[in-house]
């Protein structure tokens, strides 16, 4: 006989009460791992600093000067940056970015830092309660900032600040008299003359170094006095903090040009005529070298043939 179909065993039912143990484990270890990953995101964040955009200014500056005892300049600028975008008109974060630049001898952007450090000082003074505390300390960045402007060679700036303060400063006198009397040599063509006052300037008032155009001018004069060797010293001082000073590496090479060494005068040509291929002194510079020194080749040739006179001509 054959058997009817074999029927399926009926599916078993999990019981209601293990079933919902089942979904409450399951909702807890999911839980339990969303906690985990956002732990290690927050741990992750403040590995590297967190979100800088939400904290506060003075958690900022607080960072900036950690980073700066490890000498880490280029982070501390960033946090006091962050600190000046919370907190614009708090002439104290200027001031902190004012020293650090300075310290980083980023003197033109320090000058900036104090100036605008003094400027919102001044302005918080009317209205406010502590305006006598504001305009001492107003006075006291007026005073760093005409300092620093002295040892910038911009004496009548400092002067001029020092005015402000009704004070009188020997210094910035004495300097801004000196610097009056090269630039009218200079002016005047007495190159001697300007080469001494330039020099007096530069190495007992403007003692930081970042005075291009100071430098230049007595570049300039050494190089109309036939002191080649000092126009290279200083144009190099120039370059070391201005590398795309083109005058700089014009009169560079005219002066390596004069004193015979034409690889170079041909480097410093170049190099200006990288930065802009349409410089007139330097295109000009470069063409009389390359002439100078085809006519050097011949001349040479001439002579090993016995052609003497030739040769002298060509040389």
């Amino acid at each position: 006989m054959m058997s009817g179909p074999q029927l399926l065993p009926p599916q078993q039912q999990v019981p209601r009460s293990l079933w919902s143990l089942l979904c409450m484990t399951t909702l807890l270890l999911s839980s339990i791992q969303l906690t985990i990953a956002s732990s290690t995101t927050s741990s992750s964040d403040d590995n590297n600093g967190g979100n800088k955009k939400d904290l506060s200014a003075g958690k900022l500056r607080q960072l900036a000067e950690t980073a700066l005892m490890e000498r880490k300049f280029t982070d501390a600028e960033s946090y006091y940056r962050q600190a000046i975008s919370v907190e614009p008109t708090n002439s104290a974060n200027h001031y902190k970015l004012y020293n650090l630049h300075k310290r980083m001898r980023s003197y033109g952007d320090a000058l900036g830092d104090i100036t605008t450090a003094c400027e919102l000082l001044e302005k918080s003074e009317d209205g406010s309660n502590s305006g006598g505390k504001n305009k001492n300390k107003t006075m006291e960045y007026k005073r760093i900032k005409a300092k620093l402007l002295v040892n910038l060679g911009r004496c009548e700036d400092a002067v001029s600040e020092y005015k402000s303060l009704n004070e009188v400063n020997e210094d910035a006198t004495n300097c801004a008299h000196v610097t009056n009397a090269a630039l009218s040599s200079y002016q005047q063509q007495d190159w001697s003359a300007a080469i001494q006052h330039f020099g007096n300037v530069l190495t007992n008032y403007a003692t930081l170094g970042d005075t291009p155009d100071l430098l230049y001018m007595k570049s300039q004069a050494e190089y109309n006095v036939g002191d080649y060797y000092g126009t290279i010293s200083d144009t190099g001082k120039i370059l070391k903090s201005y590398p795309q000073h083109l005058e700089a590496y014009q009169l560079r090479g005219e002066a390596y040009f004069r004193l015979n060494e034409m690889d170079m005068a041909q480097k410093h040509f170049r190099e200006g005529l990288k930065l802009d291929p349409e410089h007139g002194g330097c295109k000009e510079g470069h063409r009389l070298l390359k002439k100078v020194t085809k006519n050097d080749k011949r001349g040479d040739a001439a002579f090993e043939k016995g052609e003497y006179k030739e040769a002298i001509g060509l040389w």
